[in-house]
Order: structure tokens, then sequence, then C-alpha cells
């Protein structure tokens, strides 16, 4: 039986319950001087009528009125009740009704799985240093003199010995050219006696006085000499030059910087590593660097020295990496990560970041056996960029859960998800 045919019949029933139960409109109450006369007519009518004739039943006729209306509430009550509770199992059967009878299947949550891979993987010790050059020469006169010439400009690459400053050398070449005539004529005058000591003319201590202020010429004008060139600066190395700080014209005394020369062929970079790493570096030990002005490049390097003591305020030990610098990319003063390896493994178990299921003390990951996500500990190792490093608690061919592991518990049935092929669409750059 359905609902709407149910309530059809009943809506009859339920209009005649309600005309039972209706009760005639309250007349307006009177006021007291019309209930005087009321009361007045009231009393000449009945002295008047018949006594047959009075109203004696409408005391009574409310009394039934008013038992019908109660009893015609109760019957619509027990009625509908009665209706209700045949009309309720229709309705639950009705609305279960689905197109298959048995219990629901059951519901398996859909995960990405895959399988741990095997990759290289090596054991870094890191590191923050400093860049320095390898060689740094600050050019300073050993004279006092006047600058004539600067025979460079700023950022120019030099040779050895290529000249570099002049300072204003004249004196320095007249005494030059006053010791090369004193000692040519101390060479002539041991040239004669030498001809003369055979007729006994001159003796032989004679001769060797000759002889010896030859000797004293000859130094007289080696050091002249030697004042000449100090008036001129020569580079002392192969390198590049900075800024110079003087100019043309200008007096300088003995040790005023001139310019900075710098070798940048190869760059030394030293840092620090604490006392209890010592044992994992050693001399000529191979290095990465990385700096911050080229991201993606990676330079490689070698440990050229270690420092004998460890520094007793911060319990470190210094260290120097030297790496080739054949393009002149890296800059002394810039900072610099230092990698040492340390160790290496060919064929490690590496896993996604994603796939880690993290707590207070440790790191687990999703297994899946049979269909069913289960929960392992798991020790991690070395982090790589979006992967990690599985060193024990997971084979290498045991599927795991990579992704949607924040919607499972320990023992959930799981199903791997569709994979969606994704084009990315990147922007041409130009």
């Amino acid at each position: 039986m359905k609902v709407s045919a149910l309530c059809e019949k009943l809506n009859p029933l339920r209009r005649q319950c309600l005309v039972l139960g209706d009760s005639p409109a309250p007349s307006p109450r009177p006021s007291p001087a019309g209930r005087g006369r009321e009361h007045r007519q009231t009393g000449e009518s009945s002295k008047n009528s018949d006594p047959s004739a009075r109203p004696k039943s409408f005391t009574l006729s409310l009394r039934e009125r008013a038992g019908v209306r109660g009893n015609a509430r109760s019957i619509l009550r027990g009625i509908v009740f009665a209706s209700w509770s045949a009309a309720f199992p229709l309705i639950l059967a009705g609305c279960g009704k689905s197109g298959a009878s048995g219990p629901p299947a059951e519901v398996k949550m859909e995960v990405v799985i895959e399988t741990p891979t095997l990759a290289p993987v090596e054991d870094t010790l890191t590191a923050v240093g400093t860049i320095e050059a390898n060689e740094r020469v600050e050019l300073k006169p050993k004279a006092p003199g006047l600058i004539e010439k600067i025979h460079f400009v700023e950022g120019q690459r030099v040779k050895k010995g290529q000249k570099l400053f002049e300072l204003d050398s004249r004196k320095e070449a007249a005494s030059v050219a006053q010791a090369e005539a004193e000692e040519k004529l101390a060479r002539a005058n041991v040239s004669r006696a030498r001809t003369l000591v055979g007729t006994k003319a001159i003796s032989q201590q004679e001769l060797d006085q000759l002889e010896s202020q030859v000797s004293v010429k000859v130094a007289s004008l080696q050091l002249e000499q030697e004042r000449l060139a100090e008036r001129s600066i020569v580079s002392p190395l192969d390198g590049v030059l900075g800024p110079r700080l003087v100019s043309p014209g200008q007096y300088v005394n003995v040790g005023t910087p001139l310019a900075t020369l710098v070798d940048d062929s190869q760059i030394k970079v030293r840092f620090r590593i604490s006392e209890r790493q010592l044992a994992s570096i050693r001399l000529r030990q191979e290095g990465r660097l990385r700096v911050s002005a080229y991201p993606e490049r990676v330079f490689t390097g070698q440990v050229d020295l270690i420092n004998p003591e460890v520094d007793e305020a911060t319990r470190t030990v210094e260290g120097r990496l030297i790496s080739p610098n054949p393009d002149a990319l890296l800059k002394p003063g810039m900072f610099a990560r230092v990698e040492l390896l340390v160790g290496a493994r060919p064929r490690a178990v590496v896993i996604p970041e994603g796939a880690l299921v993290a707590s207070l003390d440790r790191f687990s990951v999703y297994v899946v056996e049979n269909g069913v996500a289960k929960l392992r500990t798991i020790r991690l190792g070395v982090r790589l960029p979006g992967k990690v490093e599985v060193l024990e608690g997971l084979p290498p061919d045991q599927p795991i859960v990579v992704n949607g592991t924040q919607k499972l518990v320990d023992g959930m049935k799981v199903a791997a998800a569709k994979s969606t092929t994704v084009t990315n669409h990147s922007p041409t750059q130009h």
C-alpha cells in the first residue's frame, strides 16, 4: 500500500472528526445593564411559556458536545498511530530498494604505490668557508719619490716582471753614470800598473791596491744600479691588477700602497670543522664548492692544508681547499659551501620524501602486502633533493605507498590509483 493511497482514505475520517470537534463561536459577553434586561425578559418569557417547552436539556447538550469532541480527538490519534505503524515498514522497504540485494562491497583506499629505487649515494661533510686568492700582493715603493709614469690600466692582467710604476730617477741615473766612470778609470789604472811591474817602476803592493780599487768601484756601480732599479715597480707575479691608489705626479713615501695584484688562477677556501669531525678529513681529499652566484654549477678541489692545532675557544679545526679557477668566476671574499666526500654507496635504497610518515622519534612508511597497507619503521640515511636514503627496515623490492599516506591507518586495504599523465606547457624564454 502506498502512502498516498493511505492518506486519501484517512482524509474523510479526519474531516468528520474535525466537524464533530467544532464548537459554536462564543457570543460577546453582555454588559451589566444588558444582563439585567435579559434576566427580566427571561423571567417574563418563562411565566408566559409552557414549562414543557423549556430548554431543560441545554446544560446537558454542552456536556455531550465536550465529550464528543474529546472522543473524536482520541479516535483520530489512534487511527493516525495505527496507520503510520502499518505504513512505516513499507516506507523503509521503498527507500531501501537499490536494484541489488546483499551487503555492500568493501571499500579500498586508492593510493599511489611504487617500488624503491637503487641509486648511488655519497656521504659528505659540509662546511662553510670564505674564498681567498691564491696569491695577493700589495704593491709599495722601496724608496720615496715622485710618481712619474703609470704603465697599466686598472683591471689589466699582467705578467711577472712587467713594469707598473716609474718614479723620478734622474739623480739615481746620474749616480750610476758616475759609478761607471770610476769603475772604468780603476780598470785602466790596473792595466797600466801591470805593464810597469815588470820594469820595477811600481811595487807589487801598489798593484794590489789598484786592483782592490777596481773591486770597490764595481760594487759602487752595482749599488747605484740597484737604487736606480728601485725607482721602477714591476709585477712580482702573473695576475690581475686592482684599482690604483695613486696618480701621476704624486709624491709617495716608503711603504705607501700603490695598487693590489691578485693571482686568481686558482683559489683557496678556508673553512672550519668541529674536532669530532677531524677523523673524516685528510690531505688531498676530494671536495666540491658551491657559491650563490652560480647555484647550478659545482666546482671541484682538494684539501691541501689541515691546521695542526685545534682552536681552544671554539674547539674547531681550520682546513683549506684549493680549486682551479680558469674562468675567473670565483672571486676572493665570496661565501662558499664546502662538501667533502667521506664515503659512497653505489646501490643505495632511495624512496620519495612523500612516502615518509613522521612521528616524534622515528620515521615510518606504509608497505603494501596482499593489498593491505602496513606501517613499518625505517632508519634514514642521506637526504637528497626530493628523496631520502633508507639504511634499514625496507628491502629494495617492497612496494610502498608514496602518495596518500595522510588518509591511511595501519591495516587498511588499499588499491593502486590510476596514473594520469600531466603535460607541462612551460613558456618559451627568449
